[in-house]
């Protein structure tokens, strides 16, 4: 274990051992390629250290002289940031990210490069291109392992077919924590790609093994229908209606500032006066807009928030303002949602004495990234960007008005379930959307049997109530005992 199972991890200068569950995934992988040319996944829960085992798979990989190339394949773009970052602070300099699709097609081409970690969408381009085939063609029929972290669903399709269409000679290992189902299947489903699941560790045994924390769930802001054609949009936390999600009154702007006006007065409590810190996921940028403006306009001096989201290069005005709902005739924030983000970005230097701007927008990406880590944000609003790949144990509280059903809500919650103290139980996932159901739905997909005893906190007045229970049960307890120290006391007086 010692010899080949720790990873020198630089960034905190310290070696890290692989846990059980890790070791044997990384040997399960290994045995697979010396002894078959099959494929397979592992199935290993969101925060239980996925980067650290591909890491260590890859190391091992690519310490096997047959094998002339180890591929780690990412997603997306931010994904990419994340895991190379990830993946050189486990050994400096081990992996240089690649930024354009010639580099990668230089690193395939250099004999001493044996590990790089690049994106589906620059392999797919590599494969696809005459230019860029013509310098890789060497490798066509060469021993290569490409390894996908988060098996998604863009690893589907025509994009998955070209990569194994052109490296015959490859085996392909996915690392997963919220594998596609048949369910949750938009395109592909997962053991139909990768075959066999060589080793799984779900969420529940994470929680129970205390290398993750399980959640309290509150559901917020449930409208309730007074009669059949007026529904109250007061914050209502005891009543829960189906269907009523219409845009009209999600987006409505009287919503949207209670909403605010609650994360705000909430803010202290779930963040333990700040301890921690929160983020905010919104259904769509135009939504996001809405609720910049308003936590900018009502927040206290001190209270930092920040943003980030992607945008259409051709966004037209006209194309937004039609994604907008006209409620009741209020004012609509017409500008470029990329006009939108400068000025946030602007807000964001003020607050750090940066100077950032979308002109160098993933120098931004990684600047935000990293104040999250350290606990310099208050809140964050996001659309779809950190809701995966964000790991931060300062992050114990996620607010959330948007819709998410199967692997996109484990994902989302599990940004709130990295270890930190005792200060931080579980994490605090408060729900502004009748979501109830698609977590129970997403829960009976990724866990067990006993998943739900395991993975949510009981609420507060369930816990209440057993504690009533408990204190009733003790002190009857406490009655019995001291008539039975009377009755003993009694009789060794009589025997006196």
């Amino acid at each position: 274990m010692i010899a080949e199972f720790i990873v020198l991890a630089e960034s905190t200068k310290t070696p890290m051992i692989l846990r059980p569950y890790q070791y044997y995934a990384v040997k399960e992988i290994e045995t697979k390629v010396k002894e078959s040319v099959n494929n397979g996944y592992i199935w290993h829960t969101t925060g239980s250290g996925k980067t650290l085992t591909s890491f260590k798979t890859s190391q091992i990989l690519s310490k096997i002289p047959e094998i002339k190339k180890v591929i780690f394949v990412v997603d997306r773009k931010d994904l990419d940031i994340q895991t190379t970052k990830e993946f050189n602070s486990y050994s400096d300099g081990s992996v240089d990210g690649t930024d354009n699709t010639s580099n990668l097609v230089k690193q395939l081409k250099d004999p001493n490069r044996k590990l790089i970690v690049t994106t589906i969408q620059k392999l797919d381009i590599a494969v696809g291109r005459e230019s860029y085939l013509n310098q890789i063609k060497n490798l066509q029929d060469e021993k290569v392992v490409i390894i996908f972290d988060e098996c998604h669903r863009s690893q589907f399709g025509k994009t998955h077919a070209a990569i194994k269409g052109f490296f015959k000679n490859s085996q392909l290992f996915g690392f997963t924590g919220t594998l596609i189902f048949a369910e949750n299947n938009n395109g592909g489903v997962t053991t139909e790609v990768f075959g066999e699941c060589l080793h799984k560790y779900i969420i529940t045994n994470a929680i129970s093994d205390n290398n993750v924390l399980g959640f309290a769930v509150e559901y917020v802001g449930k409208y309730k229908k007074k009669d059949e054609d007026v529904i109250d949009a007061s914050i209502e936390t005891d009543t829960y209606v189906e269907n009523i999600n219409t845009k009209e009154v999600l987006e409505s702007t009287d919503r949207l500032t209670k909403l605010t006006d609650y994360i705000l007065k909430d803010w202290k409590i779930k963040t333990k006066n700040g301890k921690y810190h929160a983020m905010f996921a919104v259904p769509n940028v135009a939504t996001l807009k809405k609720y910049y403006t308003l936590f900018k306009a009502k927040k206290p001096e001190d209270f930092k928030i920040a943003t980030i989201f992607t945008y259409a290069a051709n966004e037209e005005f006209s194309q937004d303002v039609n994604d907008i709902e006209d409620v009741e005739g209020e004012e609509l924030d017409t500008r470029h949602s990329r006009e939108f983000l400068e000025d946030a970005i602007h807000d964001y230097n003020e607050y750090f004495s940066t100077n950032y701007s979308t002109d160098r927008f993933y120098d931004y990406y990684k600047d935000l990234q990293d104040r999250i880590k350290k606990k310099q944000v208050d809140l964050v609003l996001v659309v779809n960007m950190f809701l995966t790949g964000l790991d931060s144990k300062f992050l114990n509280t996620l607010y959330v008005d948007k819709n998410l059903r199967y692997h996109g809500l484990v994902q989302s919650y599990s940004r709130t379930n990295r270890l930190e103290s005792s200060d931080k139980p579980h994490g605090n996932i408060v729900a502004f959307r009748n979501l109830k159901q698609a977590t129970d739905e997403a829960l009976a997909l990724y866990g067990d049997v006993d998943a739900k005893e395991i993975v949510f906190k009981k609420p507060f007045e369930e816990q209440k109530s057993d504690f009533e229970k408990k204190l009733i049960d003790l002190k009857k307890s406490h009655q019995q005992l001291n008539q039975l120290v009377i009755c003993k006391a009694t009789k060794l007086n009589y025997n006196l």
